[in-house]
């Protein structure tokens, strides 16, 4: 089969490998399109701590079942979408809800191979948790932002979003704009701060409020709102954690969404803010496989319509273009559609 190999960083080679066979319990997927993500790239550039070498890529992979040795999984022919976590299922993580916080999880894409390829093998241990039925009607290649989609249920349910409240969304990338989408399906008010005008006139068209960055974003903010903002998503590693404290309302809840360089991770705190008006800060990481159910739901009752992020479709042979398009800020997401 052909896919799409990473044998060091720089080192992608799509080549002719070992066809993937359906592992005893578990399920063989002929995919049928796989989005590329911004770690893709990050892999391809410079490596990653969770990366083992060599590696089929992609993570945000659609297909269909080609062969099933499970009982209790979707028929042969079922078109899936496939959760990246491979999770133990016995943690306390595991068992109360948190399979992405799983003590010995592992991702496709990762440290199993990927959906950059014309066939994925999956594992027992994906099967009950990971296959999810996409229904009629849902393109495959609409049903491959569900895993960037459930990164943003998954942000949203840790901050508690809910209708009515404003929301200060840092960054109008992909993920900035799932996150204004999703807020408005929650009937929550997105308010959208970006540096580039095509992507604040996106963010506008989505029905967003939007904002320029700025020394004053506290006060633009306050105007907008009268009292600040009741949720922060983080979906960019360049915002400032203070302005934006400085811009929650009381008891507001902000969320570190995007992650950090390796290096760059340690930032300035307004602990005077957090105490006085009683802010909550987390983090989110990754998508549950609820939150992963959740988000294809979403997607196949077009509460949010995922394609309209869709920029670029490509071939596997084309892959490196596709990592291009957006790491030059070409256009937002790449599916690769074409094995």
């Amino acid at each position: 089969m052909r896919a799409a190999v990473l044998s060091a960083p720089g080192e992608l080679t799509v080549r002719e490998v070992d066809n993937a066979r359906c592992p005893k319990g578990g399920a063989l997927v002929q995919v049928e399109a796989c989005a590329v993500c911004p770690s893709d790239i990050k892999m391809f550039r410079k490596g990653h701590r969770d990366l083992s070498y060599p590696r089929i890529l992609g993570h945000e992979a659609v297909g269909r079942l080609v062969e099933v040795d499970a009982a209790g999984a979707p028929p042969v022919g079922s078109r899936v979408q496939i959760w990246p976590g491979l999770v133990c299922g016995a943690c306390p993580s595991c068992r109360t809800g948190s399979d992405n916080m799983c003590s010995r999880q592992g991702i496709f894409g990762f440290n199993r191979d990927g959906g950059f390829a014309q066939y994925m093998a999956v594992p027992p241990e994906s099967v009950q948790r990971g296959l999810n039925v996409v229904p009629a009607g849902v393109d495959a290649d609409v049903a491959a932002l569900t895993e960037p989609l459930a990164c943003c249920v998954h942000a949203h349910e840790m901050c508690r979003t809910a209708e009515g409240d404003d929301v200060l969304i840092i960054g109008a990338g992909p993920m900035g704009l799932l996150h204004a989408m999703l807020s408005l399906s929650l009937g929550a008010r997105p308010i959208v701060v970006e540096p580039m005008d095509s992507r604040r006139k996106l963010a506008e068209q989505i029905g967003a409020d939007v904002l320029e960055p700025s020394e004053t974003l506290a006060d633009e903010v306050m105007d907008l709102t009268g009292r600040g903002a009741d949720v922060a998503m983080l979906a960019t590693p360049a915002a400032d954690m203070s302005a934006v404290m400085r811009a929650m309302a009381p008891r507001g809840r902000a969320c570190v969404f995007s992650g950090l360089p390796r290096g760059d991770d340690v930032r300035p705190i307004d602990m005077g803010q957090l105490h006085y008006r009683e802010l909550t800060l987390v983090g989110a990481y990754g998508c549950t496989s609820r939150s992963n159910q959740q988000a294809l739901e979403i997607i196949s009752s077009e509460k949010v319509d995922a394609a309209r992020l869709i920029t670029m479709e490509t071939s596997l042979e084309h892959l490196e273009d596709g990592f291009r398009h957006i790491e030059g800020r070409e256009g937002l997401k790449c599916v690769i559609t074409r094995f």
